[in-house]
């Protein structure tokens, strides 16, 4: 576990690794130097034959937690405060043609950026994986293995695929694919449907634990992350706490993890009012 964290961390940019951390993908930020001697500590562990799962893990994080060296002052955080928002007021559409309308609607340099980005993905792939973000929120982990690996079937076998590896690995020059459907509007209903059902006589993938004790639908060990944005809703929807009070709770429960404090204090400033010293939710 640890060396494989460490070997993704070694080829990843500062930046993403900050960004990962930031938003719940990654659990620590560690300098790139420090990875040689934090495999070698965490290859000398030891564990009591009876210690559970939690208090292995609650080793391994403390471990890794000694190698934290403090955010970098010259990286910045991405998709924060204002970014954050604009992000949100984009993307919180339930379809892609509203999203590209409000893109269009900001003209600014990030959402010009954006929209040329997005004009030069397949159609179908644009429909599909906003469908997919919207129904996989719900997914146990189990449905989203099962479920993930039938949608990447389909698009194996889908046009869009091989045109566009045709197009930009094949080719030479590279060209610009010809996706089919070539509009979002052309892109029905029941093509996207399609994506979402098992083909008749299809097996689904073949999971080695399928139990009720390997599945979850919210990830069980993201205590050893930074507070997600529904812990930090929770705890203000408590009521009568002040702005201090609910960032010293998350510290404390964290044991003063390095980048706590800037998360919960992003999230406060962006998704709360505050009267009296006293913060409320954002309806």
């Amino acid at each position: 576990m640890g060396s494989t964290h460490c070997a993704y961390m070694r080829f990843c940019p500062q930046s993403w690794l900050i960004l990962f951390s930031f938003h719940g993908i990654a659990t620590h930020y560690i300098h790139s130097s420090s990875l040689p001697d934090l495999e070698n500590r965490l290859a000398e562990l030891r564990f009591k034959d009876y210690a559970s799962l939690q208090e292995r893990l609650q080793i391994i994080n403390a471990t890794v937690e000694e190698f934290v060296t403090g955010l970098p002052h010259d990286v910045p955080f991405k998709f924060i405060g204002k970014s954050r928002e604009v992000v949100d007021q984009c993307f919180s559409h339930s379809n892609v043609q509203n999203i590209l309308d409000s893109l269009r609607s900001l003209d600014t340099e990030w959402s010009r950026g954006t929209l040329k980005k997005i004009a030069e993905r397949s159609p179908t792939s644009l429909k599909v994986t906003l469908r997919q973000m919207q129904l996989g929120k719900d997914w146990s982990i189990n449905q989203a293995f099962e479920r993930e690996h039938n949608i990447a079937g389909h698009f194996m076998a889908h046009h869009d695929f091989v045109e566009g590896v045709t197009a930009r690995l094949i080719r030479k020059p590279a060209t610009k694919p010809i996706w089919q459907p070539a509009t979002l509007e052309e892109v029905s209903d029941e093509d996207v449907d399609s994506f979402f059902r098992n083909p008749v006589g299809e097996r689904k993938l073949q999971l080695l634990n399928t139990g009720p004790q390997s599945s979850y639908l919210k990830y069980p060990h993201a205590w050893c992350g930074l507070p997600t944005e529904a812990e930090v809703e929770a705890k203000v929807k408590e009521g009568g706490k002040s702005r201090s009070q609910i960032l010293q709770a998350f510290l404390t429960a964290r044991n003063g993890k390095m980048g706590v404090r800037e998360k919960v204090d992003e999230i406060i400033s962006r998704k709360t009012t505050r009267q009296d010293d006293i913060l409320s939710w954002k309806a």
